[in-house]
């Protein structure tokens, strides 16, 4: 095994391990209606999304190499449709890095915030990244789902599979 491989499997258990600690402890009670944001005074409210337009909630850490190839497809996602509203949240990472990944290397322009308290993960059951939460437009969360978005259309695809089985219509298509 090169040194690279070495690299990456001791930074993938060092995530892990952190994210792990992170579940246990991080059991601190909190507002879930909110999001903070570094680059801005307002807070992202999710009573404005949640409950009037579908919405997923990304959940990602910084830095996160699976975070870092799925969000460009995020991006690309949210500019080719409007039906569905993405809130990426930031659980893990060090402001300054966060800072820097969004504004200049993904450059985007949906709405994230962060929750380094890890209070809206652990109330959603976060533990990995990037882990996709899917509510429908009456509010109702429709799943948990952590896995790595390969293209928009994947992510419109798990969406709607996620919707008709919440809503008992995946054999009506």
């Amino acid at each position: 095994m090169n040194k690279v491989g070495i690299a990456l499997i001791v930074f993938i258990l060092a995530g892990m391990a952190y994210t792990t600690y992170s579940f246990v402890a991080g059991n601190a009670e909190g507002d879930i209606s909110i999001v903070q944001r570094i680059h801005d005074d307002e807070p992202i409210k999710l009573d404005n999304y949640i409950g009037k337009k579908k919405t997923i909630l990304q959940f990602v850490a910084v830095p996160c190499e699976c975070c870092s190839y799925s969000m460009p497809f995020i991006q690309q996602f949210i500019e080719e449709q409007d039906e569905i509203e993405v809130i990426t949240v930031v659980f893990y990472g060090r402001e300054r890095e966060i800072l820097d990944k969004f504004e200049n290397e993904y450059k985007a322009t949906h709405e994230w915030g962060v929750d380094l308290d890890r209070i809206l993960a652990n109330h959603y059951d976060v533990s990995v990244s990037p882990t996709y939460v899917f509510f429908d437009e009456e509010g109702n969360e429709m799943g948990t789902h952590p896995y790595i978005i390969a293209t928009s259309d994947e992510l419109g695809t798990r969406y709607e599979e996620a919707y008709d089985s919440y809503h008992g219509e995946a054999g009506d298509l």
